[in-house]
């Protein structure tokens, strides 16, 4: 998939979710949260989409939708709890409050790449794609952002630390061109 500026345009699962956002935009920065509406999605979107937004204390995040795939990966269900009340005072929560506190201060995708263990499966490559959504139509500010993971098992795994996450900025023109050429090249799930 060469020629893609996309970093995740072999992974189907955020590709589609790119898709969806872009066509949400209508024109604005972001696409308003009350475009938003995962019964429109397609439908091997929703088991991995998580909605979440800021509290607007300290970082602090509440997940208002965790898919179930999402669920049982990660072994509970997240819906409706804050990080604080997930993660305590953890360093774990000071990682995904960073990662999901940068798209709300920057409005910009986010990208993120890295290894995580997992109890049943071992270590596995996780990829996050998370992307800003207004709080309402022509707003610049975040209200929520809307993310999807994705993962695959390790091919090998001997033991050390994993590699550093990843994470990548993705400016809104390049994510409309990768969006643009998985289309042309009919990479796109049908909603």
């Amino acid at each position: 998939m060469s020629g893609f500026p996309l970093p995740f345009a072999d992974d189907r699962i955020l590709l589609n979710l790119a898709a969806y956002w872009s066509a949400k935009r209508g024109g604005y920065p972001l696409p308003p949260r009350a475009a938003i509406d995962p019964l429109d999605m397609p439908r091997r979107l929703l088991p991995h989409l998580a909605l979440l937004e800021p509290t607007g204390r300290d970082g602090e995040i509440r997940f208002r939708l965790v898919g179930t795939e999402l669920v049982q990966r990660f072994g509970r269900d997240a819906t409706g709890k804050t990080s604080r009340e997930l993660y305590g005072d953890t360093e774990y929560r000071q990682y995904v409050e960073q990662i999901y506190g940068s798209v709300i201060a920057q409005a910009q995708p986010l990208y993120v790449d890295n290894m995580r263990r997992f109890m049943e499966e071992g270590s596995g490559r996780v990829r996050r794609l998370l992307l800003p959504v207004a709080a309402e139509a022509g707003s610049e500010r975040v209200g929520f952002v809307l993310s999807t993971i994705s993962w695959s098992t390790a091919e090998h795994s001997d033991g050390h630390q994993p590699p550093p996450s990843k994470q990548r900025q993705i400016a809104v023109e390049a994510l409309e061109k990768g969006v643009l050429q998985a289309t042309l090249r009919g990479l796109l799930d049908p909603p």
